[in-house]
């Protein structure tokens, strides 16, 4: 049996939606924050909607599959008698807060062993895999970051959030020398080739806003490695059912040969749309964004002006150091390798064209 925890967010959705379509389904539980099973069910479900699942499929979704709790409280159900038969982990369940947030560490980390400690006890695992991030590298990791790099316990971190995955890696390995463990660290995930950012718009208003301000602290011609949901779900899934792995940790990533320039998917956009290009865009340096803050309304919108600049830090500044990440081990296992950002980016845009930034936002900046 699997435990599938996160199937509520964005990337657990789109393993959750994929898994639908397959024979494991029935023998599947899912970790929902709710109240009882029929209001998990209801949640699981809506978050399938978004990302395409139909009403058909949406029938072999029962009640029973429902494991009703949190990384906040897992002694509430870590004694649950179904849990017995839980064989395999995906756990994708993190506060994935990209702003400062007090329940980051106590989710993602102790969270995160408190459920490893109890599954383990008293069951044998097959395989236990935990969806880290490959920004848990931290500053100064080498170009391009390979799979097998481990950061010094004194790296400088991009984020809380970032930090908190590198802590939970490390505290399973050292705590859990027996788990079988396998890490999977996504690159930076945006986007769904056919639904475009109708499950979520998360990161995908970077780009919008770089647009807007036709400024960002990074060049044109730098790369920036992104993948999309749906190509994190289907690797997921194959690091989840095959028989045998090679490695312990992998990067989801596109890796250096498919990695795109900020040029680049400024003019697909612009192809796919026929919107201009950014034509008077310039590198900007912080102190710059903080001169134009009263013109971020009328640029993008009505907005928190200091959740724009903290955004604008540490996301253009984590562009203009053009971090990519080695996916060799993946496709050593027999992935494909993914589709560029610029494939899909035009739906990225049509299904966001109504939205504001600002509230765009909201899926990475959680209060």
């Amino acid at each position: 049996m699997l435990l599938l925890t996160g199937s509520t967010g964005f990337i657990g959705g789109a393993l959750a939606a994929r898994l639908i379509r397959t024979p494991r389904w029935e023998r599947s539980l899912f970790l929902v924050r709710s109240a009882n099973r029929n209001e998990g069910r209801a949640r699981l479900a809506a978050n399938l909607r978004l990302h395409g699942v139909s009403e058909d499929e949406l029938q072999r979704l029962s009640p029973d599959q429902i494991l009703c709790g949190d990384l906040t409280g897992v002694e509430r159900w870590i004694d649950d008698p179904r849990l017995l038969q839980v064989s395999d982990v995906v756990n994708s369940a993190a506060l994935a807060s990209f702003g400062s947030h007090r329940s980051i560490f106590p989710t993602n980390v102790d969270g995160v062993l408190a459920m490893a400690h109890g599954l383990s006890r008293g069951r044998p695992l097959r395989r236990f895999i935990q969806i880290g991030t490959g920004m848990s590298c931290g500053r100064n990791a080498p170009r391009p970051v390979s799979e097998d790099y481990s950061p010094a316990d004194d790296v400088e971190h991009y984020l809380d959030y970032t930090a908190s995955k590198y802590q939970a890696e490390q505290r399973l390995r050292t705590e859990l020398p027996e788990l079988p463990l396998v890490v999977a660290r996504p690159s930076i995930v945006v986007g769904h080739t056919e639904l475009g950012c109708a499950a979520s718009g998360s990161i995908y208003w970077v780009f919008r806003l770089a647009r807007a301000l036709q400024a960002f602290p990074c060049e044109l011609d730098q790369k920036i490695d992104v993948i999309p949901v749906d190509y994190c779900a289907e690797a997921l899934h194959l690091l989840l059912e095959k028989p045998t792995l090679k490695y312990a940790a992998y990067n989801i990533s596109s890796g250096p040969n498919h990695a795109c320039t900020f040029g680049e998917i400024d003019e697909a956009i612009s192809v796919g749309t026929g919107e201009k290009k950014m034509s008077r865009y310039r590198q900007t340096h912080y102190d710059s964004f903080l001169q134009m803050q009263d013109r971020f309304k009328d640029l993008i919108g009505p907005c928190n002006k200091r959740i724009v600049l903290k955004a604008i830090r540490s996301y253009g500044y984590f562009a203009a150091e053009e971090v990519l990440f080695d996916n060799q081990r993946l496709i050593e296992e027999g992935m494909r390798p993914p589709q560029p950002l610029t494939d899909y980016v035009t739906l990225c845009e049509r299904t966001s064209k109504d939205i504001l930034i600002a509230q765009q936002m909201k899926y990475d900046y959680k209060t």
